[in-house]
């Protein structure tokens, strides 16, 4: 399981255009294979800020998308739109267990 984390802040100009690309980014990207979740959340603390978090099957499966023609056209975008350096993590897991 590969698991991609990121926070992203947004210029108040710029929240409704973000909007519509991470609608467009999680449309492309539930199309993928290997795909398990990709949501971008609203952080209810932050006014702008957003929440990723992508579940895949494997790095390979995330790196196919992420290299992909269409999110190299669409990932400049997004970063333009930004208020500062998002925080992105990616995880290597290993499921153990669930409740």
């Amino acid at each position: 399981m590969y698991i991609t984390a990121g926070h992203f802040k947004f210029r108040e100009d710029a929240c409704d255009r973000a909007v519509e690309i991470m609608n467009q980014i999680v449309s492309i990207g539930r199309q993928e294979q290997g795909i398990q979740q990709y949501t971008f959340y609203p952080n209810p603390d932050a006014k702008l800020a957003y929440f990723l978090f992508e579940v895949w099957d494997s790095k390979e499966a995330h790196d196919v998308h992420f290299e992909s023609a269409e999110m190299q056209s669409i990932v400049p975008k997004f970063f333009e739109l930004l208020d500062g350096t998002p925080e992105i993590s990616y995880f290597d897991a290993s499921l153990q267990s669930t409740l």
